[in-house]
């Protein structure tokens, strides 16, 4: 893959960066989403002018959410001493000494941090009333754009990303647990999903290891060195919850950074996954979807570092910062775009190219270029200008011919060409065995 690629006003962008609102501040920490991927922060970086959207709440039943302030808060434990504070994680720095939202702190133990960025961080936490543990991102109040905040009908003006996981109910979406706001962040509380992707993880064990035991097993038969048996699977471990305290309490660790659960990490484990597999993973994406589709949401950011997924190969899409939600007009008029908040490497033809551009289509795409990688473990374009202009590398494995064909649908250059979510939900492909 190119190192760069260009788009408007002579500003070069990495392939893998994602367009965001961007400040001074926001440059001093790395690129941040909801995985824990992080982009060096000495990457250059479009400044867009967030513009002001009126939004009408979606019809769904209410929730109601704690979001008084604190009223005598406790304070986060300090970190150890002689600890540099350049070693210091990013949610550690913050944290630091910070007076916690009281509800927040009365009902959740703070643990390792999960991901961080210019918008905010994510860490674990362990709910103590029923020791299970979540995720709950911290988002920068000052940090949300104009253009990305929706007036809910409990909370008032709030994120975006908080509004649509409030309102929406999906298998395959990261679910919404609690939302709570203080002078300084939002707190997002959701579950968390996913198996960490590192070859130290003893859940993952490969088929070449499963192979390597059974040879091993059958030397020892064969050398009559005794019976061995390779047994049942080894049960899923309890989480690696924080040490207790004197109380019996959980200690926070945000000194600790906890590897990603995301299909990135997933598919650099396994190279690429065969064609049933990888139509099972994205099956459960286009269904989730449909579902927002219909009811007028887009994500914006589809790709492999916004989905959790597990050593079950249950996915869940995360990372709502760009989502938008669709006029209900759209279906006769298309509305158009002229911002560009997602990943340049997903990025369709007609976003590349600067031109306003429609949501659903360049959804589309992205999840052409996500099928594709999950596929074949690799991007299908070395640069943006092949993106707009040349033909995708043909997959350097063995596809059916129905699996070519949607991948030609989505990966159409024309937006008005390009297949629908509800073509993709319906083509062949996914009717085969």
């Amino acid at each position: 893959m190119a190192a760069t690629g260009m788009i408007s006003n002579q500003i070069h962008i990495h392939p893998n960066q994602r367009f965001e609102p961007s400040s001074e501040e926001y440059n001093k920490y790395n690129y941040y989403n909801s995985n824990g991927k992080t982009v060096p922060s000495n990457n250059a970086r479009n400044t867009f002018a967030p513009s002001k959207s009126t939004l009408s709440p979606l019809s769904l039943p209410k929730m109601k959410i704690e979001q008084s302030l604190p009223v005598s808060p406790p304070q986060t434990p300090k970190p150890p001493s002689g600890c540099n504070k350049k070693q210091l994680t990013v949610s550690a720095r913050h944290l630091e000494n910070y007076n916690l939202h009281s509800t927040f702190a009365s009902k959740y133990c703070i643990g390792e941090e999960l991901g961080s960025g210019g918008f905010g961080f994510v860490i674990s936490a362990i709910q103590k009333s029923t020791r299970r543990e979540v995720a709950v991102k911290f988002i920068f109040r000052e940090k949300v754009p104009a253009h990305a905040w929706a007036n809910d009908t409990d909370l008032g003006m709030i994120p975006m990303e908080i509004y649509v996981l409030k309102n929406v109910k999906h298998p395959s979406i990261i679910a919404f647990l609690d939302a709570y706001q203080d002078a300084r962040f939002f707190y997002l509380v959701m579950e968390l999903h996913g198996t960490q992707w590192s070859a130290a993880n003893p859940l993952l064990v490969s088929p070449e290891a499963r192979l390597s035991k059974l040879a091993a097993v059958t030397d020892q038969q064969q050398n009559g060195s005794g019976m061995a048996s390779l047994g049942p699977p080894t049960p899923p471990e309890e989480p690696n919850f924080p040490p207790i305290d004197e109380n019996g309490q959980p200690r926070p660790n945000l000194l600790v950074r906890r590897t990603s659960c995301d299909l990135f990490e997933c598919i650099e484990h396994h190279s690429k996954f065969s064609e049933n597999l990888s139509k099972k993973i994205f099956r459960q994406i286009i269904e989730c979807v449909s579902y927002l589709n219909d009811i007028g949401v887009c994500h914006r950011d589809i790709k492999d570092e916004n989905i959790v997924i597990d050593n079950n190969y249950v996915v869940k899409l995360v990372d709502f910062g760009s989502a938008v939600i669709l006029p209900r007009s759209n279906a006769i008029k298309p509305h158009y775009f002229d911002k560009f908040y997602g990943t340049i490497s997903f990025a369709s033809p007609e976003i590349l190219l600067c031109k306003p551009y429609c949501a659903e289509p360049a959804e589309i795409w992205s999840l052409g270029i996500l099928l594709y990688t999950v596929l074949t473990g690799e991007v299908p374009f070395n640069d943006p200008q092949q993106a707009i202009s040349g033909p995708y590398a043909p997959p350097r494995v063995n596809c059916t011919q129905a699996c070519l064909d949607l991948l030609e649908r989505m990966l159409e250059k024309n937006p008005e060409k390009r297949a629908t979510v509800a073509e993709v939900m319906d083509h062949p492909w996914f009717r085969e065995n």
